[in-house]
């Protein structure tokens, strides 16, 4: 990151955990950019991640790896470059986008109890798993992903009326409720203080509130919020977040562009 003086609401935000520039970029891309055919200025695109303390330098880095790992598509247009979702990375974002934008209820899904089959050793059951799945013990698993489970296991539907402790404490662990907390509190000061008049600060505190509960909510799945209802730190702080993105608006690229060249 570079030593910039940052508004304090972004940098709090943006203090609430790991800043990975190639991720950032395919938050903001993925959150601006609302047709697959559209395209995002390298200017903007440098001011918007300059608001969040990162250099040219590592967003170049970044940008590297994203055409790298077929993520995104840059152009040139006369001395400045475009950038825009590859298709693999639209049609990732779009699978994320219920997840990440949608609300608890509508994130409910079917949860199943897996228990593999002792055919598979235990190596083989966990790096089998679907994405999202939650590991029990070395042979069982909850599971939202049916499709995805490894051939010749046990799967039964999981809906039970009250969880044991230790159920609850693998679900949702304090380390990861603390992470829930610490967003939801720097999101709800951030929204307690008058909404920045700028548009590109206004829409970089949006994109790291985004950035961050994307993260967040994508890592862990959606598992938890089916099992453990509207009052865990997570599905409370999905209400914070979406306040904070009601707010402070999406904005369209003409507008960024616009107030870009009047800077």
């Amino acid at each position: 990151m570079q030593q910039v003086d940052l508004p304090e609401d972004i940098k709090t935000v943006r203090d609430c955990g790991p800043i990975k520039v190639w991720s950032v970029v395919v938050t903001i891309l993925g959150d601006l950019l609302q047709d697959e055919d559209a395209w995002m200025s390298g200017p903007v695109l440098d001011a918007l991640v300059g608001c969040l303390g990162i250099n040219n330098q590592a967003l170049r880095v970044a940008l590297h790896r994203l055409r790298r790992d077929g993520w995104i598509v840059t152009q040139k247009r006369g001395r400045m470059s475009v950038h825009r979702l590859s298709p693999t990375g639209w049609a990732a974002t779009e699978r994320a986008r219920p997840q990440v934008y949608g609300t608890t209820k509508q994130n409910k899904t079917r949860v199943d109890l897996l228990i593999g089959s002792p055919a598979l050793s235990v190596a083989d059951f966990e790096t089998r798993l679907p994405e999202g799945s939650i590991l029990l013990s070395t042979r069982s698993a909850l599971v939202s992903d049916v499709d995805a489970c490894p051939d010749g296991c046990v799967l039964s539907p999981f809906s039970p009326t009250e969880l044991p402790n230790w159920v609850v404490e693998i679900i949702a662990p304090n380390v990861m409720r603390a992470e829930y907390d610490e967003l939801a509190a720097a999101v709800e000061t951030a929204l307690n203080h008058p909404t920045p008049d700028d548009c590109i600060t206004r829409t970089s505190l949006r994109l790291v509130v985004l950035h961050h509960w994307r993260r967040l909510c994508l890592r862990h799945g959606v598992v938890p919020n089916h099992l453990l209802g509207q009052d865990w730190e997570g599905a409370q702080a999905r209400l914070v977040v979406m306040r904070a993105l009601k707010q402070w608006t999406r904005p369209t690229i003409d507008v960024l562009e616009q107030r870009l060249t009047r800077r």
